[in-house]
């Protein structure tokens, strides 16, 4: 398995691959087809963490030559399609996803049969809402079962920040964003994330540094 980043424009957002054999999986797809190396690759699924048009403007592309589904929160695919509610007909190009969606629900999972891969390295996705930056955000949980190390991985999109959390007033909501901040803080402290912007960090790392992952900051809700 292995996670390769590319970050889009100036706000420098985080499209990710998840490699795992010769197959892969992409999160927020905001980069171009050309801009990625697919050599090998079969793409077999791409998901995105809210609607965002930093996270989703390369969606159709992607979608149509890769051959893959796009999948987000139900509560996300309208503001996909709307240029307005997804933000790039004020700071862009108006954009709005044409492709099917597939919505996804929170407590939802995945394995490599739901995509058709090989298997050949056995592994759980979990989807956990995580509004807050967005009504429909999304964290996805990654569990590679036969790695010790590195196998716990979260991509929280504009949920959480190295540091810092994501803003809530681009369609979002604080008291949300503080209970998506519990339940992350609640896992365990080896969960590497990968955040919508920024460096990478860990649960653990957050929990000693972050003033966002707190008892404080989220009012004892766990």
């Amino acid at each position: 398995m292995e996670v390769r980043i590319y970050p889009f424009g100036p706000l420098q957002a985080n499209m990710y691959m998840v490699v795992v054999g010769k197959e892969a999986l992409i999160i927020d797809p905001c980069v171009s087809f050309d801009s990625i190396d697919l050599e090998g690759i079969d793409v077999k699924g791409i998901f995105c963490t809210h609607a965002h048009y930093d996270h989703i403007i390369e969606a159709d592309n992607l979608s149509r030559k890769t051959k893959s589904v796009l999948m987000a929160y139900s509560e996300e695919i309208p503001v996909m399609k709307d240029s307005i509610r997804n933000g790039s007909a004020m700071r862009f190009l108006p954009y709005s996803v044409k492709s099917h969606v597939i919505p996804l629900t929170d407590g939802a999972e995945f394995g490599p049969d739901d995509f058709l891969m090989s298997g050949s390295e056995p592994f759980l996705i979990r989807v956990i809402h995580t509004p807050g930056h967005t009504m429909g955000s999304i964290s996805l949980f990654f569990e590679f079962s036969e790695i010790k190390k590195g196998g716990k991985i979260l991509f929280t999109g504009d949920t959480i920040f190295a540091g810092s959390i994501g803003r809530t007033d681009l369609g979002g909501d604080m008291d949300e964003m503080k209970q998506s901040i519990a339940k992350i803080a609640a896992m365990d402290e080896d969960v590497i994330i990968y955040p919508g912007h920024g460096e990478s960090t860990t649960v653990g790392e957050e929990t000693l540094h972050s003033p966002f992952f707190t008892a404080a900051f989220y009012n004892d809700i766990i």
